[in-house]
């Protein structure tokens, strides 16, 4: 895959730096990274999702829900997610192809996604299921293209490629794999439709994250959080960069980074959420665990107050000191919590565990807001979120 997209950047960087900057509207990037990268033995799936919705919330089953998951999404359609026994799962919309899915149908891709999260333990299961709903003609996308199912657990993860007519299944164990909205698996080229810029653009957000993530093992021998977190934010490429555009762009709504446990993912899963542009909010930790939702993670508040900053300060905007310093040191509370929540696990101590990392994750929330008030308060606007 390295020769593959190294070849392919190669041969377009001309008309990649001749590109214009407003691009389509949907530049979704996601990604996967095995336990052999991450240093610590967990799995991670990250999704930067592009689309012109706003009102982002984070989601959560509800009791009727046959199994427990957690998520982003908007409109009460799930966008991405993991469940409590360790399956992560995200979707990109595809290419323009000879033969779309119908804009109408049984079930929709956020419907789909929700569906597999309630009734899969794992990723095979997952590409099983889907490969049957798709064979059954049950999946439908309302913008007429193909889709990009991701789906990753401790062990392995899958990347499934659909047109109307086809569903092409890959397999990864170990690495990491990347897709933005283009193509890759066996059957599918001949089935795509996207012109040249669509293609090109798409092949440069991925150069981009495999640049990011080579970077980061030639450093430091793995990929950590803090690196995924910072590519997820990346708006720009350095001015001798034959590529215009990176993985956030101006209709980036959202992030998250779903990182599996191999051990307790039931408890010690996390999802990483940005809920808004992703230079103009911050990152906050929820664990699968969680109890409950209050008002500041079911309301759009989040999502209000950071597309009022990108409306007031633009994309390009910088990371304010205060945030950088704050997420590093929420970061590492919540990391050391997780440990320790660990060594109550294997003493067979769960309840403690549990309320220990949902009091954890609810202060660096209730942190984040006195914050996100003092922002909103510099830039002459206001939000407003009852506890």
């Amino acid at each position: 895959m390295k020769k593959y997209a190294a070849a392919l950047f190669t041969g377009t960087v001309l008309l990649l730096s001749a590109m214009p900057e407003k691009g389509p509207d949907h530049e979704c990037t996601s990604w996967m990274v095995f336990f052999d990268l991450t240093g610590n033995g967990t799995a991670v799936l990250h999704k930067n999702r592009d689309a012109k919705a706003r009102n982002v919330t984070a989601m959560k089953s509800g009791p009727a829900s046959p199994r427990k998951w957690i998520g982003l999404g908007n409109n009460d359609r799930l966008c991405m997610g993991m469940n409590a026994a360790g399956l992560a799962a995200c979707m990109n919309s595809g290419e323009p192809c000879i033969d779309p899915p119908p804009a109408k149908g049984e079930m929709t891709t956020s419907v789909i996604l929700q569906y597999l999260l309630e009734q899969c333990e794992t990723a095979s299961q997952a590409a099983k299921m889907l490969q049957n709903l798709h064979s059954q003609g049950r999946y439908a996308h309302w913008d007429r293209q193909g889709s990009i199912y991701f789906f990753t657990d401790p062990r392995e993860g899958f990347i499934c490629e659909m047109s109307g007519k086809f569903c092409s299944v890959q397999r990864y164990s170990s690495g990491y794999a990347f897709r933005a909205n283009i193509w890759h698996n066996p059957g599918m080229a001949q089935r795509a439709r996207s012109s040249h810029t669509r293609f090109l653009n798409n092949c440069g957000r991925e150069s981009v994250v495999m640049e990011a993530l080579n970077t980061a093992i030639d450093k430091k021998h793995r990929i950590e959080l803090s690196d995924i977190l910072a590519l997820s934010r990346q708006d720009q490429m350095p001015k001798d960069s034959p590529l215009k555009r990176s993985v956030c762009s101006q209709y980036t709504n959202s992030a998250s980074t779903l990182v599996i446990h191999r051990e307790y993912p039931d408890v010690l899963s996390t999802a990483y959420v940005l809920i808004g542009p992703p230079r103009h909010t911050l990152y906050l930790p929820i664990p699968i665990c969680v109890e409950k939702f209050d008002r500041r993670q079911s309301e759009t508040v989040w999502s209000d107050a950071a597309w009022n900053r990108f409306g007031a300060l633009g994309l390009h905007a910088p990371i304010p000191a205060e945030w950088s310093a704050f997420e590093k040191e929420s970061m590492a509370r919540y990391e050391a919590a997780s440990a320790e929540a660990l060594s109550l696990l294997r003493n067979g101590k769960k309840k403690q565990a549990v309320r220990m990392l949902n009091q954890t994750a609810s202060e660096i929330w209730g942190k984040a807001l006195e914050i996100l008030h003092r922002t909103m308060k510099e830039l002459g606007t206001s939000v407003t979120i009852k506890k």
